[in-house]
């Protein structure tokens, strides 16, 4: 029972990461609307359109999004629909953890990634509240500002920069705080 109960956890969680790719709240994220998450960062935190730094966020959605549609969609129509999330997710924990635990890297990589290119000229730390706008920005809801930022004063106010890809790795291993990109919805349990 407690092993269903963490495998329900952690469903809900990638449910929860990948459902704010879904802007228009069809249940189906195309690969263009997490492609979009690039631009919104870009244009949001005001970085250089032509600078490294803008490129490697928008590769990193670019490969996040091939790997979505090709380990959970329908490369024929380039999306995935929101409810085969947690269908596929559940089928992967079972047949191969190792895979799911593979597309939590892929994700937590892309979204420190994202935090440390929109808030390097902060400098080497940053505030949990500054990170947590950046996750705002990744598709969470703006009301849950506060309970982002909350579970990321999990280890204090301040963030070094150069570690922020631990925070995002260890909501996807289950012992981060589930409220990393907002609070939970009835939607995003299994």
């Amino acid at each position: 029972m407690g092993l269903f109960m963490a495998e329900g956890d952690l469903v809900a969680r990638f449910t929860r990461r990948l459902r704010l790719f879904d802007a228009n709240a069809d249940d189906v994220v195309r690969r263009r609307d997490v492609v979009a998450v690039a631009e919104r960062l870009v244009r949001g935190f005001r970085l250089d359109p032509r600078s490294i730094g803008a490129e490697r966020v928008r590769t990193a959605y670019e490969v996040l999004s091939l790997v979505l549609v090709s380990d959970f969609g329908d490369a024929a129509r380039d999306e995935v629909t929101g409810t085969g999330f947690a269908t596929a997710l559940t089928a992967a924990l079972a047949a191969d953890p190792r895979r799911t635990a593979e597309l939590g890297a892929r994700i937590a990589r892309a979204d420190a990634l994202a935090v440390r290119e929109c808030l390097a000229r902060i400098g080497a730390q940053v505030k949990a509240e500054q990170v947590a706008e950046v996750v705002v920005a990744l598709g969470a809801h703006p009301g849950d500002l506060p309970v982002i930022q909350q579970a990321l004063e999990r280890d204090g106010a301040l963030l070094p920069l150069a570690s922020a890809e631990r925070v995002f790795a260890d909501y996807f291993t289950g012992s981060g705080d589930p409220r990393l990109y907002g609070r939970l919805q009835q939607a995003d349990r299994p």
